[in-house]
């Protein structure tokens, strides 16, 4: 990986943290990260010892992630797909160019100060207080009103860009070939056919409703076809408003942090999104219910999900007033509702997908694919039918949350009872 004294004097200078008094850089060490989840990167702090114009030696620390250079085949899939140069020109094309005035804008993502095809170094969340929740958990309404809000803020800078410094074209028309392209949602990617494979197998051969033989032949003979509508969703459009979305709305991409008396963590006091390689241009709605059905279970939607609809919708129009943007001529509530049914199984299909990969107990993807990485491969992109249905019916978090999405999937697809 080729870094150097010149790319951390960059850095030093660009972070307003440290700008202000910098003299020189003395020398940078990189601290290899184990234990991260996924295997898309290779992740680092990145350790800058720095003089200033004082003399005083001060040092400053940052997230590095790479290309998964442990890895050469790994490596070469990952620059095929381009989701590593997307996350980089997101940062360098888009976001550094957003609205970034405190009192306009509530940060809703990382500092980003060296964005490259192969690398990036962003501000280390960590060391400011911000952690990801703890795994295999779903979130409360404090922690989803803020994930609601963020999304909200980074929605309405995404329109504001377009309208003032695009010259009347739009963010899709001018980034979607290169930037915004689509890297998950389609027939060509194996891992995301093997995770439809998976909904497949669990509505027809777990779920409650193939227990009865007319609702049983229904998924056999139409739940194929309508899961595979998520490609023509996933599609550029021009009936609704669209801004740049996030979409890889699980767990692991949100952090938050708190205050140090709140031990159950229970009421966050800030909150940033992370990793942006499945974004694309769409409707604001993709966002929320992918965040809507990834992050809370049945029962937590039936209670709250009419109020975070109303939340999200009054958050999105506040923010777009600040910008000095009139926001029910850009997205009425009427259009804001009739997208959210229209892009509802965009959000089912997905977390159901996900829901039967990252829910697996914690370090055995880890395990599987240091002790028998052939295994992994297939697993992944391929079929991952068999460990689906063992750890479904061995693992009560797997199990819950996959049943609880297949099953209202079948319901809003079939109107089952």
């Amino acid at each position: 990986m080729d870094f150097s004294i010149a790319d951390c004097n960059m850095i030093i200078k660009s972070d307003y943290k440290t700008c202000g008094d910098f003299f020189k850089v003395i020398k940078f060490e990189m601290e290899h990260i184990s234990g991260q989840p996924g295997y898309l990167g290779e992740y680092y702090y990145l350790n800058i010892t720095y003089e200033t114009l004082d003399g005083d030696i001060k040092a400053g620390k940052y997230f590095m992630k790479s290309l998964p250079y442990h890895d050469a085949v790994l490596t070469e899939a990952v620059e095929s797909w381009g989701i590593f140069r997307k996350e980089a020109e997101l940062y360098s094309l888009l976001f550094n160019k957003y609205e970034r005035d405190p009192k306009k804008v509530t940060k809703w993502a990382p500092d980003c100060f060296v964005a490259r095809s192969n690398m990036l170094v962003m501000e280390d969340l960590t060391s400011t207080g911000y952690q990801t929740t703890s795994f295999q958990t779903t979130l409360n309404e404090q922690h989803m009103k803020a994930v609601f809000d963020r999304l909200a803020q980074m929605h309405a800078s995404s329109i504001h860009f377009e309208i003032n410094q695009l010259g009347g074209k739009s963010i899709g028309a001018i980034y979607n070939e290169d930037v915004l392209f689509e890297t998950t949602f389609t027939s060509t990617s194996g891992w995301f056919v093997a995770g439809l494979k998976g909904i497949q197998k669990i509505a027809s051969e777990r779920n409650r409703y193939s227990h009865d033989p007319r609702k049983k032949s229904i998924i056999e003979s139409q739940l194929w076809s309508s899961l595979e509508r998520i490609y023509t969703l996933a599609e550029d459009t021009e009936e609704f408003c669209s801004v740049v979305v996030h979409r890889d709305l699980w767990i692991n991409n949100i952090m938050f942090k708190y205050d140090q008396t709140d031990d159950l963590r229970e009421k966050p006091t800030d909150c940033l999104l992370i990793d942006f390689q499945l974004a694309r241009y769409l409707p604001p709605c993709v966002d929320f219910v992918c965040a809507l059905y990834l992050l809370t279970n049945a029962e937590h939607r039936s209670q709250y999900a009419d109020r975070y609809v109303e939340y999200y919708y009054n958050s999105l129009q506040n923010k777009l007033a600040i910008l000095g943007l009139n926001g029910p001529s850009i997205l009425s509530r009427e259009q804001f509702e009739k997208s959210l049914d229209h892009y509802r199984l965009l959000g089912l299909v997905w977390t159901g997908v996900l829901h039967g990969f990252v829910n697996f107990p914690k370090g055995m993807l880890a395990q599987l694919h240091q002790e028998d990485p052939e295994t992994y491969t297939r697993m992944s992109m391929e079929n991952r039918d068999d460990f689906i249905l063992k750890y479904y019916d061995s693992d009560s978090f797997f199990h819950d949350r996959l049943d609880d999405i297949v099953t209202e999937l079948l319901e809003h697809l079939f109107d089952f009872k």
